[in-house]
């Protein structure tokens, strides 16, 4: 039922945006200059904040069921990604950079995969310190053997045990592990084997 009115309700969401937006873009031409500004500013960062508060919840009522699929880490990202900013305390907080339509697809569960990253942005969104970043990025590992990496970088000073799940479910699906440090930022490249369904015949 939630995913089924998950479509009209954003499509309501956008509809509403979409005034507030074209009004707030009207009234500041005419507004005067520092304080009026300054405070549709506001509304408008508030009107956004929103918009991703909302598509957060809604990608979430529309998450995968458990069970193996093949689909793209890109992919993935970007469906979880308003998830994940209403689970940071301030923009700016997350990077991802992925793109659906790039990458080989890998095999693996997807309802896992974005619990696992769920866990991570809401302990980094506890965790990190003021300026601080959690950055998630997917590409392909041409190999030999051809693998997709998922990257995660974040302060080298700051603990995050909840990578712990996300290095656990890639060495269920097959995958690899490499962890580290460099430049002031601890990472991990988490590499999983592309899907067999994916790779040219």
């Amino acid at each position: 039922t939630m995913a089924g009115l998950a479509r009209p309700v954003q499509h309501e969401i956008n509809n509403l945006l979409t005034v507030i937006f074209a009004n707030l873009e009207m009234l500041k031409r005419t507004a005067a200059e520092g304080g009026p500004q300054r405070q549709l500013d506001r509304v408008a960062e508030a009107a956004r904040r929103f918009e991703a508060s909302s598509r957060g919840f809604l990608s979430l009522s529309r998450r995968p069921v458990p069970g193996l699929s093949a689909f793209t880490l890109g992919e993935a990202l970007v469906a979880v990604r308003p998830l994940l900013v209403v689970l940071m305390p301030a923009p700016g907080m997350l990077a991802v950079e992925a793109n659906p339509a790039e990458g080989w697809a890998v095999r693996m569960d997807r309802a896992l995969l974005d619990e696992a990253l769920i866990a991570l942005a809401r302990e980094a969104g506890e965790a990190l310190p003021r300026g601080g970043v959690l950055s998630l990025s997917a590409s392909n590992r041409p190999g030999p053997p051809e693998a997709v990496e998922l990257a995660v970088r974040w302060p080298a000073d700051v603990a995050l045990p909840a990578t712990g799940t996300l290095r656990g479910i890639v060495r269920d699906a097959g995958g690899s592990v490499e962890e580290g440090a460099e430049d002031g930022a601890a990472f991990l490249r988490l590499a999983l084997p592309r899907s067999a369904a994916d790779a040219p015949e």
